[in-house]
């Protein structure tokens, strides 16, 4: 017996004379007055879903002798006939006609393996075999029992291996697969990785939206991990929490604007248009550690968000709240920079200006050749301990930069100041500091010395050599502007989590894991900026009396 709930009403389909094996895949007719159940062992029933009724069932001997495992179907435009594709050794494609209640063909696949999914294209059926290095689309007629014709066949990655699971998408053609409990998504006509993304725990289905621009992957531990297309391959958008571990895999709906996982106790259901970009996908780091970097822009209006030494940039409009860009920087981000319309990202030994106001292409060296990108290649010295400089800041003109590096000891560490036009190292003084920061004016450079609190140096030009130096401020000196995780509207943060504003009226009270030490804050005007490693994501907050 199947049972389908609409609303108060619950209808029993009967199977009838047919006992199930295994689990049964349930499809709908292209109409949807139809439900068509394929058993586990060739049986293929449906029923009219206004009446009730049964229509046709039919048995098809299957040719593998152990139970079916259906994996995708397709029905013909007609709604008369359904294709099932079904794992195995070999894998099998079989038609049906509804109408009659008779199996019409079956084809074996002995060379490569079919991907999900198997769809409709006119009259016909497609479907997609896979192998190391090569994916073949075939087509063959529902009715009939001609040799299948290649239509075309395209690129695959060699590793590409006989088992896991494997998708198909067939209006972009690209395949998604896993290897090794990694998830990684391959542009067959381009011939280039879009994805690779290492889980360390079980994966439970995959999923693109039905334009391609979304992909969803289910997680063990309750969790479905949604990525956005850019023109770079796909980025993380968002981690979305499914309470229970569900039965199947994220599915899209048919129009791509609600994406559902089916648990055991709950099924959950998102709106597309709800969800907002995510930093999440990146595992914390630890509790006492400053691992956003955000940055707000002089006039207040745009904030730049991303994850330390991750490589995606959310900016967004802070006066709608909305994202106004979403882009994978293709490297190592350490440092970044906003105003107006033009946003800076530093790391990997290179530094990208970009111009917000132009298209949308993506943060590299292959884009430098746009007029909006322009790239600037840096050779500062090569830390010994980490792959990257430790901190860095640029100046709110953009025309300079303070990297702190690592020396040849793990101890010696530099605040070093570099000019953007010409790439050269203005001025060097020894530090162990961290977290550096520019004056408003880009007169001074100040930086967290340690356990001895902020330290500030003067930018200033030498009388006799005309070189740049590094003037030190005295213990008493104060930035222009004050301190990063200082408001200059009067708000505070109390030690037991209100956020009062000017006139010490209590605005808001932080939960626990919201609250951290003062450096892992960042103000800007009514803007809080929470960037601590309690953290799954950076958090703006809004204040206003």
């Amino acid at each position: 017996m199947v049972e389908i709930l609409d609303g108060v009403t619950l209808e029993r389909l009967h199977i009838g004379k047919f006992s199930l094996h295994g689990i049964p895949w349930l499809s709908f007719s292209p109409d949807s007055r139809s439900l068509i159940l394929l058993g586990g062992r060739g049986e293929v029933v449906s029923w009219d879903l206004q009446t009730g009724g049964q229509v046709s069932a039919a048995h098809s001997e299957p040719l593998v002798p152990h139970k079916l495992q259906y994996f995708s179907s397709t029905h013909s435009m007609d709604g008369k006939m359904v294709a099932a594709a079904y794992k195995g050794s070999p894998e099998v494609l079989s038609t049906y006609n509804l109408l009659s209640g008779t199996d019409t063909y079956s084809h074996r696949i002995s060379e490569g393996r079919i991907a999900a999914p198997i769809w409709t294209h006119g009259q016909r059926l497609r479907f997609v075999t896979v192998k190391p290095g090569s994916a073949t689309i075939w087509e063959v007629g529902f009715t009939s029992m001609d040799t299948l014709a290649e239509v075309e066949c395209l690129s695959a990655p060699d590793n590409i291996g006989h088992t896991g699971e494997c998708l198909f998408l067939p209006n972009l053609s690209r395949l998604a697969f896993t290897l090794q409990g990694a998830v990684l998504i391959w542009d067959a006509r381009d011939s280039k990785l879009l994805l690779n993304f290492v889980s360390g725990e079980g994966l439970r289905g995959m999923t693109f939206s039905p334009d391609g621009h979304f992909f969803a992957l289910g997680i063990s531990s309750q969790e479905v991990h949604l990525w956005k297309e850019s023109p770079t391959g796909y980025i993380p958008l968002q981690k979305l929490v499914t309470s229970t571990s569900p039965f199947m895999g994220p599915r899209f709906s048919p129009n791509g604007e609600s994406i559902i996982t089916f648990g055991p106790q709950t099924t959950r259901l998102w709106r597309m248009a709800d969800l907002t970009p995510s930093l999440s996908t990146v595992p914390t780091l630890f509790d006492g550690q400053t691992i956003f970097i955000l940055e707000f822009s002089p006039d207040g209006t745009l904030a730049a968000v991303t994850r330390q030494e991750g490589n995606t940039v959310v900016v967004l409009d802070l006066k709608s709240g909305d994202p106004r860009l979403i882009v994978d920087a293709d490297m190592k981000i350490i440092g970044l920079g906003v105003t107006g319309n033009t946003i800076v990202v530093v790391g990997g030994g290179r530094v990208v200006t970009w111009d917000l106001s132009a298209r949308d292409c993506a943060l590299n060296d292959r884009a430098s050749v746009n007029d909006s990108v322009r790239t600037t290649t840096f050779d500062y010295p090569k830390p010994q301990y980490y792959p990257l400089p430790l901190f860095t800041s640029i100046s709110p003109g953009f025309n300079q930069i303070a990297i702190v590096t690592e020396g040849t000891d793990e101890a010696d560490m530099s605040l070093n100041v570099y000019d953007v036009s010409t790439r050269e190292c203005l001025a060097s003084t020894p530090t162990w500091g961290e977290m550096p920061w520019f004056t408003p004016d880009g007169r001074e450079v100040w930086c967290l010395d340690g356990d001895n609190g902020p330290k500030g140096w003067t930018i200033a030009k030498d009388n006799e050599s005309s070189l740049t130096k590094l003037d030190p401020l005295g213990p008493t000196a104060h930035p222009l502007g004050g301190f990063p995780w200082q408001s200059s509207r009067g708000y505070t943060v109390t030690d037991n989590g209100w956020v009062l504003g000017p006139t010490r009226k209590r605005l808001l009270w932080l939960p626990h894991q919201w609250r951290s030490v003062e450096r892992d804050r960042k103000w800007s005007g009514r803007f809080l900026g929470l960037l601590h490693g309690r953290l799954p994501e950076a958090v703006i907050l809004e204040l206003d009396e």
